[in-house]
């Protein structure tokens, strides 16, 4: 059985429900093997009011994934050069991993591919699985849109594969669910706030960060 591995990158500021459920609906949905969630050791587009510290972030994934078979998370971005730029992420783990690799993205990032550091390079490493978060616009046609804009060509679906095909880019898979309407945003806020986050991660998370104040006033950045 070749070994298919959906990598799942972001600042997970902190790790929330939303994330693990878009994780596990893809898992299903793609047949995939495993995920492997890639924090960002420090985020290109973060980097004046940047995450909490890489080292919590880590242990609250490996916290919020302990009794998932299948989900590890990587610590690969704390040795990279940083910023941390994805595609130099997925080529590091292109040499090290044996089997298919698929990068997972919301469309709600994805939709701003140009912006991104040699997105050309990264789009023709491996395949794509783009999927909507609840509360954004998306769909295939706007994603068929984003395509042509980044890539100068007109993508056609394939039904069979689930996924645009390019000639200049491999697969882009398109996934129209994962809606548990849940941000790290709002999450951040609510603890800035004193207010209560329970039922909206885990528990281990919960209680990892309320222990040592991550989202307290004095420590929250953004």
């Amino acid at each position: 059985m070749t070994l298919r591995v959906g990598l799942f990158g972001g600042t997970f500021d902190p790790v929330h429900f939303g994330h693990l459920r878009a994780a596990e609906e893809l898992a299903i949905h793609l047949k995939l093997t495993e995920i492997l969630f890639i924090p960002a050791a420090l985020h290109p587009h973060k980097m004046i009011n940047g995450p909490i510290d890489f080292k919590h972030r880590l242990a609250m994934l490996k916290l919020a994934i302990s009794d998932r078979p299948g989900f590890s998370v990587t610590d690969i971005e704390a040795s990279l050069p940083k910023p941390s730029y994805t595609v130099n992420t997925v080529a590091a783990l292109k040499k090290t991993i044996k089997g298919d690799l698929i990068f997972l993205v919301g469309y709600d990032s994805f939709r701003h591919i140009q912006k991104w550091t040699h997105y050309r390079e990264l789009l023709a490493l491996t395949p794509t699985a783009v999927f909507r978060r609840p509360g954004t616009a998306g769909g295939l046609t706007a994603l068929q849109t984003v395509l042509v804009k980044a890539l100068e060509e007109t993508p056609v679906w394939d039904d069979k594969l689930g996924a645009f095909q390019l000639k200049n880019s491999q697969p882009i898979h398109y996934y129209e669910g994962c809606q548990l309407s849940i941000s790290s945003t709002d999450l951040r806020a609510r603890l800035a706030a004193g207010d209560s986050v329970r039922y909206l991660l885990p528990e281990k998370v919960r209680a990892y960060l309320v222990r040592r104040s991550l989202y307290s006033p004095q420590q929250l950045r953004s």
